[in-house]
């Protein structure tokens, strides 16, 4: 099976979750990636690790099933023809580690381009390559608060709640691979490389395009003010959660009708959005006192009948055997060594005529894994790579 980019190269000096993501993303339509880890490793492998499974965690499971692993050390000079070696090879090169310490590493887009002028090189940055906060260390939960996004979010009393979910981190991944795929498209037109760069802080902003347009007569929803009574979730009598949503008018005569409230269509105290706004905490009481009559599952039916959206808040766990997910393959299973059988989120692209049933054709590596294969298909010899050993230059 020939999968889309199965004649791309790629190397993957990344770690944690953005670039991995992106890597993967090119891994999983037939790229070959080579994953670069340092002797220390990714610091992906020790995020609350997998039982009696060293070097393996689930976020690393997540992101680098489908790449042959090497271990080099940058820092010795000795690394220098393997690394130009890679550099000839590839088409791709990818790497999220914090401004300044590519070029010290060998490994920044202006060191390797002449190496390989073909060269497409994906930079993904915390802040940004250039201004007051470009060097500092970047994480998604401290870069989502910089953003804006967990000021989004507030409890009544005006305290701002974040998420736990690496929304930008994911975003940016995806974005970084759709920008490598323009890259490697402009290629075939110019024959020349470039660099691609994403950042954390502007794909939260992008990720906030419609809250980030401001006009003359803006004005700001007041801190710590309840959210829509008719976009918010309800406990049910069944201690489990129904999110409800009524932004519209069909919507909101559709719930009315669903839950037996049609007299409200007839409240001229409900007759605007802007009026069910200034009515939200009656509406809140109303529906708080209403849907905890009956289990979430029950109201669920109730309300899709009568084609109002909504749906039961489910536990993550409760995903992998929802009718909806199992019915579009979003989920798959495959064997990791030392580990057992894997869950996992399935690919989230199809293509309706391009055969993607062999895609997942390799678990996540062992450090050091493909070390001596690479090597050997760089073209040095025993003697060369046994060499590179005894100077720890190589792991694995």
């Amino acid at each position: 099976m020939t999968l889309p980019l199965s004649d791309i190269k790629v190397l993957d000096f990344c770690q944690v979750f953005a670039g991995p993501m992106a890597t993967m993303l090119l891994a999983d339509q037939g790229a070959d990636v080579i994953k670069v880890e340092t002797p220390e490793g990714d610091t992906s492998r020790n995020f609350v690790p997998i039982p009696n499974t060293p070097g393996f965690s689930r976020g690393y499971l997540a992101f680098n099933h489908n790449k042959r692993n090497m271990v080099l050390d940058l820092t010795k000079p000795q690394s220098r023809d393997v690394l130009h070696r890679l550099v000839q090879w590839a088409d791709v090169a990818a790497c999220n580690l914090r401004v300044s310490v590519p070029e010290r590493l060998g490994i920044a887009y202006e060191q390797l381009a002449p190496v390989n002028p073909r060269l497409i090189y994906a930079s993904i940055t915390a802040y940004g390559e250039k201004g007051p906060d470009a060097t500092l260390p970047g994480y998604d939960l401290v870069v989502q608060a910089k953003s804006g996004i967990t000021a989004s979010r507030r409890l009544p009393d005006g305290t701002p709640v974040g998420s736990n979910i690496f929304y930008a981190d994911m975003a940016g991944a995806m974005l970084t691979a759709y920008g490598v795929m323009l890259a490697l498209k402009e290629r075939e037109r110019t024959g020349q490389g470039q660099k691609v760069e994403v950042n954390l802080l502007h794909t939260y902003l992008a990720l906030q395009t419609v809250q980030m347009v401001r006009t003359p007569n803006y004005n700001p929803p007041q801190q710590g003010r309840r959210p829509s009574a008719l976009v918010s979730p309800y406990k049910a009598i069944d201690g489990h959660w129904l999110h409800v949503h009524a932004a519209t008018e069909r919507q909101w005569r559709n719930l009315c009708r669903a839950l037996g409230l049609s007299h409200l269509l007839e409240d001229p105290e409900f007759s605007t959005q802007q009026k069910r706004a200034d009515h939200a905490e009656a509406l809140h009481e109303l529906l708080t006192s209403l849907i905890a009559s009956k289990p979430a599952r029950e109201w669920e039916a109730i309300l899709k009948a009568n084609n109002a959206p909504c749906s039961v808040v489910q536990e993550p766990d409760d995903v992998w055997s929802d009718p909806q997910v199992l019915a579009n393959d979003m989920v798959t299973q495959f064997e990791q060594p030392g580990v057992g059988q894997v869950s996992a989120v399935n690919l989230p692209v199809r293509l309706s005529s391009t055969p993607q049933d062999g895609w997942l054709r390799m678990p996540a590596a062992l450090m050091g894994q493909h070390t001596v294969q690479v090597l050997s298909e760089l073209g040095y010899s025993e003697e060369e790579i046994a060499r590179m050993r005894a100077q720890g230059v190589l792991g694995g």
